[in-house]
């Protein structure tokens, strides 16, 4: 495999298929949760275009202490899926990581550490786990991180393909909003498991949904199931600027 440097204080490691449940992010202070440091704000963005669904994660934590705080945030990820964006808030504006093996990235995280800036590093670690660590969260101050991540959706026994997000979070949420677009699919998508007042509008073939809550408390997790019709394409094409590209899928039973 490839290994993709440059010179930036974001690393990335090498991410690799694995096994995750459906967990939700926690922060720690001090190898424990800390009420002081909680999820002041999340965004959530979700694209499905046919079998292949992105989820963007955008977490403010807010340090409502007098001390600068250190956190470490881990991340549980969906089965099959891989993380394809990380950034971390820094100086004030959000700084994009770059993909590096295990050992470049903690060398240069080290090396970035002893000039006195801020480095960010997310690696894979035991398990189903990504983590990173947050320094400084400043006193009644917050920081904010960006984590993406692609998964493709199976066809169930029904002919569905299922995406699922976990939303059963402990406490309320001051700040929440949500955005999910299903692209060119054939049928109507539905809402399995509905967090809040989510449902999707149609046109030309395109589904989205969206809510935007205060002091928000989701009371279940997501679920949207898209059926698909057997042995019938569904073709998305997009135009660039030196031609187009498309993406074609056709969902078939075999027997095993």
């Amino acid at each position: 495999k490839s290994i993709i440097r440059a010179i930036s204080p974001l690393f990335l490691t090498v991410i690799f298929p694995f096994l995750a449940d459906s967990q939700l992010p926690v922060m720690k202070i001090d190898q424990k949760e800390d009420p002081a440091v909680g999820l002041h704000k999340l965004q959530v963005d979700i694209k499905i275009t046919g079998s292949l669904s992105v989820t963007t994660l955008q977490m403010t934590f807010k340090n409502s202490s007098s001390r600068i705080l250190e956190g470490e945030l881990t991340i549980p990820l969906p089965e099959g899926a891989s993380v394809s964006r990380y950034a971390l808030d820094i100086n004030g504006r959000m700084r994009e990581a770059v993909p590096v093996n295990k050992a470049k990235g903690t060398q240069v995280f080290e090396a970035i550490e002893r000039r006195r800036v801020d480095p960010g590093l997310l690696e894979k670690v035991d398990g189903n786990n990504f983590r990173t660590r947050i320094y400084p969260i400043p006193a009644q101050g917050s920081r904010q991180i960006i984590i993406a991540y692609e998964q493709e959706l199976t066809l169930n026994k029904r002919n569905e393909l299922r995406y699922f997000l976990p939303m059963n979070y402990q406490k309320p949420i001051p700040e929440f909003s949500l955005d999910a677009a299903v692209i060119k699919s054939m049928v109507d998508p539905m809402i399995e498991s509905n967090p809040g007042d989510l449902s999707f509008k149609e046109w030309n073939q395109n589904f989205t949904a969206s809510i935007k809550k205060t002091n928000y408390h989701a009371r279940q997790s997501l679920s949207i199931v898209l059926p698909k019709q057997e042995s019938i394409p569904e073709l998305m094409m997009q135009q660039k600027e030196d031609g187009y590209y498309f993406l074609v899928n056709l969902y078939k039973k075999g027997e095993s």
